[in-house]
C-alpha cells in the first residue's frame, strides 16, 4: 500500500489557534473526545497509557490496535472491564485512522512505527500522542515536527515528567527564591538495569495471532526470530533504538529542560558490548554521552543495560544539575530535592509529600494520568501547547538518538545548535536517514 503525505495533505485540518495547556481544569464528560490505543499488548506501556487515557473525564477508547491478535481482544476486554462498552479491534493503523470520528491516536509501538505512525496520524487529520523517542533517526524528527506545524494538531511525546506537579514546584522555587544553586550549567544523567539475557535466536514460522509484516511495517523485511517480539526489538537495530533511545530520553529531556538548552554544538559517544556474552545483542549495552550546548553548557548521560550496583543517590536512574553554588536532583518516583554546596537538602518534593497533598505522580500511574489529561485539554482547546510538544519532543529524543551515531561513526559530530544538523561531517549526513520497505514512503513522499 503506498501511501504519500500528499494524499493524507489533502484531508488533513487546518492550523489550530495556540493557547497555554499546562494547567487547565477537566473538561466536563460530555466534551467526548475519542481516542485510538495503536500497541496494547498486555504487559507492555500501551496498555499502562490507555488505563490512563481512561481516568481522564471525556475520554473514550475507541479502536484497540495491535498486530498481535491475542493484545486486541485483551485490550477490548479491559476496556470493557473499566468503562463498560467494547471499542473496535483493528491490527492496522492505517484503517483506524481512516474513521472520521476518531480525534486522536495514542502510539506505543516499537520505536520502528513512532516518527512514522504520527506522520501517519497527523497527514490523516488526527491529533497524536507518541511515546519516546518520537523518532528513529534524526530526519524522521524532523519531518515530524515539519508535519506537526503544518496540520496544526496536538502532538504530545511521551516525556511524562514535563506534567510532573514536583518537577514543576522546584523550578518556581528555584526562580522565587532567587536561584540559590546558582545557574544551572551542568547536567550528569544515568540508567542502570541489569536485565536478562535475551540468548540466540532462531529463524521460525511466525505465530498465528501475529502479523508479521506488519509488525515490521516502515522497516526492510527480514525473517521472523523467536527472540525479537515482544520487547527483546530494543536491542536489534532494525526495530530499536538501543537502551540509549529507549531509556535515555527521559532525563535527557529533564537535562535539557533544567539548563534551558535547544540543540547542541557537539556531540561524542563512546561505549561498547561490556557485559552480555553470547547474546544476539545488536546495540552495544554500556554508554557514555556527552552533549556541548551554547554558552558552555554541558549535559552528560551514562547508560548500562547489565549493571544494577554502585548507582548515583542509590537510585537507577535520575539526574543532578549543577550550578556554581549547589544542585538540583531530579530522582524517578516524582522525587525533587535542592542541594547546597555541600550536598544538604535545602528543600525536598518527594512521593510521601506528593501523596498526602493529593498530587502523587508516579511515572506509571498519575504522573501518565496528568500527562494525558493535558493531552484532552489541548485537543479540546485547539492547543497545540502542550506539555510535551514536538519540537521539545524531538530535541530530547535527538539527544540519544545522535548519540547512536556518533558511536556507530567513532567520531565527535559537531553540530549546528540552530538546526541540529551536522557540520562538516559526512559520516553523520550518511546516517542522517533509516531506510524503509518500498511502498512506506509516507515520511519523504
Amino acid at each position: 500500500m503506498n501511501i504519500t503525505r500528499l494524499d493524507f495533505l489533502r484531508n488533513s485540518a487546518g492550523a489550530l489557534a495556540a493557547t497555554s495547556a499546562f494547567g487547565r481544569a477537566f473538561a466536563a464528560p460530555s466534551e467526548r473526545v475519542r481516542l485510538a490505543i495503536v500497541g496494547c499488548h498486555e504487559k507492555g506501556r500501551g496498555i499502562c497509557v490507555m488505563r490512563s487515557a481512561l481516568k481522564v473525564p471525556g475520554v473514550e477508547i475507541a479502536w484497540v490496535c495491535d498486530v498481535d491478535a491475542r493484545a486486541r481482544d485483551f485490550a477490548a476486554a479491559e476496556v470493557e472491564r473499566l468503562a463498560g462498552y467494547r471499542p473496535r479491534k483493528e491490527k492496522d493503523l492505517r484503517k483506524v485512522v481512516e474513521d472520521p470520528a476518531l480525534d486522536g491516536v495514542i502510539i506505543e509501538t516499537p520505536d520502528h512505527w513512532h516518527a512514522y505512525g504520527a506522520v501517519l496520524a497527523m497527514l490523516a487529520g488526527k491529533h497524536v500522542y507518541v511515546e519516546k523517542p518520537c523518532c528513529f533517526c534524526p530526519r524522521e524528527g524532523e519531518i515530524l515536527v515539519d508535519t506537526w506545524k503544518k496540520t496544526g494538531k496536538v502532538l504530545q511525546v511521551g516525556s511524562q515528567r514535563r506534567s510532573s506537579r514536583n518537577y514543576r514546584a522546584a523550578f518556581d522555587w528555584l526562580a522565587e527564591n532567587g536561584n540559590p544553586v546558582g545557574e544551572l550549567r551542568m547536567a550528569r544523567c544515568w540508567y542502570s538495569c541489569n536485565r536478562a539475557p535475551i540468548g540466540r535466536g532462531s529463524v521460525a514460522p511466525v505465530p498465528e495471532w501475529l502479523d508479521w509484516d506488519l509488525w515490521q511495517g516502515p522497516a526492510p523485511r527480514t525473517d521472523y526470530r523467536d527472540n525479537v517480539v515482544h520487547y527483546n526489538w530494543h536491542w536489534f537495530r532494525r526495530w530499536g533504538t538501543a537502551e540509549t533511545g529507549n531509556n535515555a530520553p527521559h532525563f535527557a529531556d529533564v537535562a535539557r529542560w533544567a539548563l534551558g538548552a535547544k540543540f547542541p554544538e557537539r556531540v561524542i559517544a563512546s561505549g561498547g558490548f561490556v557485559f552480555p556474552k553470547g547474546d544476539d545483542y545488536e546495540w552495544p549495552d554500556t554508554y557514555s554521552m556527552s552533549f556541548e550546548y551554547p554558552g558552555g553548557k554541558v549535559a552528560t548521560f551514562e547508560l548500562t543495560s547489565h549493571l544494577r550496583t554502585m548507582t548515583f543517590r542509590n537510585v537507577g536512574t535520575g539526574a543532578l544539575v549543577y550550578g556554581d553554588r549547589g544542585a538540583v536532583y531530579f530522582g524517578p518516583s516524582d522525587d525533587v530535592a535542592v542541594l547546597d554546596e555541600k550536598g544538604k537538602e535545602v528543600r525536598r518534593w518527594d512521593r510521601d509529600t506528593a501523596a498526602k497533598s493529593g498530587s502523587l505522580t508516579n511515572p506509571t500511574s498519575s504522573l501518565d494520568v496528568l500527562h494525558m489529561s493535558d493531552f484532552v485539554s489541548c485537543i479540546r482547546a485547539g492547543s497545540q501547547k502542550t506539555a510535551a510538544p514536538a519540537d521539545e519532543g524531538y530535541m530530547s529524543s535527538y539527544m540519544p538518538i545522535v548519540a547512536n551515531v556518533s558511536l556507530d561513526i567513532h567520531e565527535s559530530i559537531k553540530t549546528d545548535p540552530n538546526t541540529g544538523r551536522p557540520v562538516g561531517c559526512r559520516a553523520a549526513e550518511a546516517m542522517w536517514r533509516r531506510e524503509y520497505e518500498k511502498g512506506w514512503n509516507v515520511m519523504e513522499g
